[in-house]
């Protein structure tokens, strides 16, 4: 029976990094197209401005060739940035999970030193707010002496720190991702 707990329990965990890893890869895709984007918008007002600027001169017969290579030396910059956004992308994009590299590693002797109770002691979360066991409570802190379970991460809207999985900002009450 232990060997069959031990078995699903490392079972779980490399699913739950496999899942990890995944969700990462994602979030550094989303964020690289996002450059992307963001680069051909730029590369697009440049292209405008090059067109308005090249009109409004031929129109006024004063063509000048240094605002023009100013414009198309800022395109080409673009361009090249563009393309190694892109090739990063790609990259990501063709990674592979690595199972090795997330495994879990062997439980190690270690007891950690008792823990004598003090007045200054954070009480304990209120149910709904991390007071289960092995959950993150209010102050950060686990609930039981098990491991960490959430890490937290700032919101991408007021900047609070939010569990890593969390739909809404507790907040801001904005949904994130």
């Amino acid at each position: 029976m232990a060997d069959f707990v031990e078995s699903a329990k490392h079972l779980v965990s490399a699913a739950v990094s496999r899942t990890t890893w995944e969700a990462q890869k994602q979030l550094r895709m989303r964020n690289k197209q996002g450059e992307i984007d963001q680069l051909l918008k730029q590369r697009q007002l440049l292209l405008e401005e090059l067109a308005t600027a090249a009109m409004t001169l031929y129109q006024q017969g004063a063509l000048s060739q240094p605002q023009l290579a100013r414009i198309c030396v800022s395109i080409q910059e673009l361009d090249a940035d563009l393309r190694n956004r892109e090739q990063q992308l790609q990259e990501i994009k063709n990674e592979t999970y690595q199972p090795e590299q997330f495994a879990p590693q062997p439980p190690r002797d270690y007891t950690p030193p008792p823990v004598a109770p003090t007045a200054s002691t954070t009480p304990p979360a209120p149910a709904g707010m991390g007071g289960f066991p092995g959950t993150v409570g209010a102050a950060g802190s686990t609930a039981s002496s098990g491991p960490r379970v959430a890490d937290k991460v700032p919101c991408p809207h007021c900047g609070q720190l939010v569990r890593v999985r969390a739909l809404y900002c507790s907040s801001c009450g904005k949904k994130i991702g």
